[in-house]
Formats: structure tokens, sequence, C-alpha cells
């Protein structure tokens, strides 16, 4: 096998909101002074756990 997997349309969806706040948090904190990897490592951990609300008043902070 190839190691590739097929998703649900609920899990791309997922999948995507995990790869949004992966890739967002990440760059905020490069953006912070953050060593890339420490700042790839630490988004891994809190894209998990951030709420919703919190999530979307840092993309608004962000984009303002």
């Amino acid at each position: 096998k190839d190691g590739s997997i097929t998703l649900t349309e609920a899990g791309f969806a997922i999948a995507q909101k995990i790869f949004e706040r992966h890739t967002l948090l990440t760059q905020m904190l490069i953006n912070f002074g953050v060593d890339p990897q420490v700042a790839a490592e630490d988004a891994c951990k809190l894209e998990h756990a951030i709420s919703d609300e919190s999530f979307d008043a840092i993309k608004r902070f962000l984009n303002a």
C-alpha cells in the first residue's frame, strides 16, 4: 500500500480545521520570534486545545 487514507466528508472538514489552526498558529509564533521548529511543535499542541471562540478571535486580530 502507498500509505494514503480516505476521509469521510466530516473527517475531511475536521482535518481542514486542524490544518488551518496549525498553519496560522505556527506562523503567528514565528512572527513573534519563536524558532520555526519550536513554533510548529507548540502549534501542534495548541491546535487541538484552543476553543473555536479563541481561535476565531486570533484570526480576527491577525486580519485586522
